[in-house]
């Protein structure tokens, strides 16, 4: 019975996190302009959002996209809220550092800045850009399964 409750507390830790609604989180502002640093030109867009959705979050996730002048979207980026940006580090693994708790939660109301940026070279030119909210998942409580322990045994066992 004892190993039953282990192994379903393991897979309740193994389950992805439930993807909430992308509106779990707002943006309040965003700015962008041309940079230029080491030897490369590129657009950044800083900001800052804030976790609407009424429980800790373990990431937010955006999305931001480059607009030509039709509104035609001609490159995009995601990025995420900075206490996450490793989340987006090629050579990491996303479920590892979300495992490992390196990755702090955003906690309700809690206001946090987040970056993203697109090369020149890279990038077919843009009169605009826009930021969306994509996901919002939300931090998943670790569920206590309780057992009753086995009887004492007795001293011939």
């Amino acid at each position: 019975m004892r190993w039953l409750a282990l192994v379903l507390g393991a897979l309740l830790l193994a389950a992805p996190a439930r993807a909430a609604d992308a509106a779990g989180a707002q943006v309040l502002e965003h700015k962008g302009r041309w940079e230029s640093g080491y030897g490369a030109q590129f657009y950044n867009v800083v900001g800052r959002l804030k976790n609407t959705s009424g429980h800790e979050l373990r990431y937010v996730k955006l999305r931001i996209e480059a607009l030509d002048e039709h509104g035609n979207v001609v490159a995009r980026t995601d990025t995420y809220n900075e206490s996450a940006e490793a989340l987006a580090v090629p050579d990491l693994n996303p479920r590892e550092l979300l495992e490992s708790g390196k990755v702090k939660p955003l906690p309700v109301d809690a206001e946090e800045r987040f970056r993203g940026s697109f090369l020149k070279e890279e990038t077919p030119a843009f009169t605009d850009y826009r930021v969306k909210v994509i996901e919002t998942p939300e931090v998943t409580p670790m569920k206590v399964i309780e057992t009753r322990e086995a009887p004492p045994r007795s001293p011939s066992e």
